[in-house]
This record gives C-alpha cells, structure tokens and sequence, in this order.
C-alpha cells in the first residue's frame, strides 16, 4: 500500500521557511501582512510547531509538547508565555481552561499561507502519480470519476472533481421592472456589454418599491460572478428586520434567479469520492460532525459553488474552517486547484477533509495531479474532453 506518512517539511526546517519568507516579504497571500508583522519570529517558530503538531495528534498541544519538538531550546515557561501571546492574538485557542491549545483559523492561515507553493511531491509518489495517471488518463474524456478517486487515495481526504469551471461574461447589476400584477421583467447587465431581458412569473403581484429592492439583493449577491457559473445562488441574510418579509425575498430571489438566469446545475459534472477515508478518522466520530460531513458532500452544487468562489483569487487555493459557508459546516478545510486546456480554465481538483488535515503533504500532491491534467488535456488525446 502507497504510505505517506512521513512530514515533508520538519518543525525546525518549518522555522527557518517562515523566517526567510517573512524577511523577503513573500508571505501573505490572503493575511494582511502588517499583523504577521505585530508576531516575534519566535512566536511565528512556535505557531508552526504547535500547527505540526496538532495535526499529528489531533489533541490540544501542551507547551512541554512543543518545547520538546521543536528544537528552539526554549524552556517550558519560556514556551508558556509565547504560547499565552500567541492566544493573547487569536492564533491559538484553549478548548479548556486546563488543557493544551489549538491552532484557531487564522492561525492555521498563517501557517498554510508560509507553506512553498512550488514544492514537489517526494520522488516515490511523484512516480505513483506519473504511473497512474498514465494507465487510466485516456477515460478523461468520457469519464472523469478516476481523478476524484485518485485524489482520495492518494491523500487519503475526499477527492473532488468539477467540470467546466470556465470563465465568462461577468454579471454586473439585476434590474426587475414591474409590467403588470405578478409579471415582471428581468433585465441582466454583463461586463462585457450584454443586456440579457425575460419576462418573469413570480406568481403574486409586487410592488416597484419591493422589485427596486429585491434587484439590489440580487445585484449584492451575484455581481462578479460569470454568468455561465451560475449553478447556485448565494443566500445571505436579507437586510430586513421582518422574518417573514426576508423569506419573501429569499423566496422570490430564488423563483428570478430560475427564471432568469436559468441556474439548473444540469451540465456541471461534480464527482466526490472517498468520503470514507474520512468516516475512518477520529475527526469524524461525534454524530453531529458526521451528520455535517455527509450534508456538505452530498450537496454537489454547493461543492462546485465553493471551488468556483474559491478558484476566482488564483490557480490554488486553500479555504479554512470558518472562512466559507462550505467548510464551517463541518470544520472543514479544502484545497483546490485548476487544469487548463488551450490556456483556459477547463475544471478544478481537490480535497475536502478535516481543518487539520496535512497542508503541507497535500498541497503538492494537488497541484501535481492539476499540472498533469493540464498536460493531459493538451495532448491529443484529450482533444475532445
């Protein structure tokens, strides 16, 4: 069986890569810089430590835990108190009083965000990946459900899969115009100077003052997103102090979007598989974590929605706990990426697993299966996929 079990990146070699790239200034991609700043490199050396080892143990982290492990040869009180400064700034949580701490959200953020983009899987898996991919990489075109499960084996996390994932026009602004009774008219402005008009049955009558404020929940809720993506529509709280009138609008937010912008989902493939690795793990053994799981997987147009959001701000992206509506659910984390065809975004792959799942082994593993499909679907023999 394919093991994978050892670190790439050591605590003292994970030190010494914080440090050479906050030096540079190369660290940050979505943390505001100015904050890391406000860290000493000691507390930035302990983060990395404490993050390492939580994902190992899965328990909260004592300070004699890291004063051991991590080879700064600072002594437990001196860890105690860089450890109480680095709670004192959101970076670490205590579950109890008592107990060890863990690594919060932004502090799973800086450390993933100091983690190399350009490192390579090892050699051994990069040869597992460079065979595998070989033998069944032909199916692509008909069938893409191997990639998801190539994914989910060699991670051992959930593989995901979507297609197409493309650009388009970009939707600008939703105007609805009241004709008669329930009749409205929807109007669709694009970036790239389209207008797209459909007469809408909303099945009761509305008034213009209620339309004007429906196009401008609308309008907050799907400008700048490609108009070909649009498989799901995002429902934030309406700005409304009335419960009943805000499930109006939601209700009539979604009956437009239907109508208008025809948001089917049918021709988006989304393949997830080994959702059982997870079940497997001691993340998943409370019912409610379960039940969170199993809800968030089975929900395919979600997943999509999340990789396209997710994949707008680069080619690999990875999204934390409560930084998505998607992976709050059920304290999870996903890492993503693109393949291309023509130099155009033809899909995403990627993981979803625990929070604490291993960054740092699955992030080159992701983007090395992305590379190689981008390759694959160059080749002649992805010409039709």
């Amino acid at each position: 069986m394919l093991q994978y079990d050892k670190p790439i990146i050591g605590l003292k070699r994970a030190y010494s890569r914080t440090i050479q790239l906050l030096e540079t200034g190369e660290i940050g991609r979505k943390i505001d810089r100015k904050f890391f700043m406000e860290l000493s490199t000691r507390a930035l050396a302990v983060l990395c430590a404490v993050v390492e080892l939580y994902i190992r143990s899965g328990e909260p982290i004592a300070s004699r835990q890291v004063a051991r492990h991590c080879g700064l040869g600072l002594s437990p009180a001196t860890m105690r108190n860089v450890m109480a400064e680095l709670e004192d700034g959101g970076y670490l949580s205590r579950p109890h009083t008592s107990a060890g701490s863990v690594p919060s959200d932004w502090g799973f953020r800086l450390y993933v965000d100091s983690l190399p983009r350009s490192s390579a899987p090892p050699p051994a898996i990069q040869r597992y990946l460079a065979e595998r991919l070989e033998t069944v990489g032909r199916r692509l075109a008909e069938d893409s459900e191997w990639v998801a499960h190539l994914m989910a084996e060699v991670t051992r996390e959930a593989g995901v899969m979507v297609r197409p994932i493309g650009h388009g026009p970009v939707l600008e602004a939703v105007s609805l115009v009241l004709l008669e009774n329930s009749l409205v008219l929807g109007v669709v402005v694009a970036d790239d100077g389209t207008v797209e008009k459909r007469v809408i049955e909303l099945g009761r009558e509305v008034t213009r003052e209620y339309l004007q404020t429906l196009s401008n929940y609308l309008t907050r809720q799907l400008s700048g997103t490609a108009l070909r993506e649009m498989h799901s529509l995002p429902m934030d709280d309406v700005d409304d102090s009335s419960s009943a009138v805000a499930g109006e609008m939601r209700t009539d937010a979604e009956e437009v979007a239907r109508q208008l912008l025809r948001l089917e989902g049918s021709d988006v493939e989304v393949r997830i598989a080994g959702t059982d690795n997870l079940l497997a793990t001691d993340d998943f053994t409370q019912i409610d974590r379960i039940r969170s799981l199993v809800s968030t997987l089975e929900d395919r147009s979600q997943i999509a929605a999340e990789f396209r959001r997710t994949l707008k701000d680069g080619r690999t992206q990875v999204v934390i706990g409560r930084e998505s509506e998607t992976t709050a659910q059920g304290d999870l984390g996903i890492v993503a990426t693109l393949f291309f065809k023509d130099q155009r975004r033809a899909g995403a792959v990627g993981v979803v697993g625990p929070r604490r799942m291993d960054y740092q082994r699955i992030l080159p593993v992701v983007e090395y299966i992305g590379k190689s499909l981008t390759q694959m679907m160059e080749n002649s023999g992805a010409k039709h996929a």
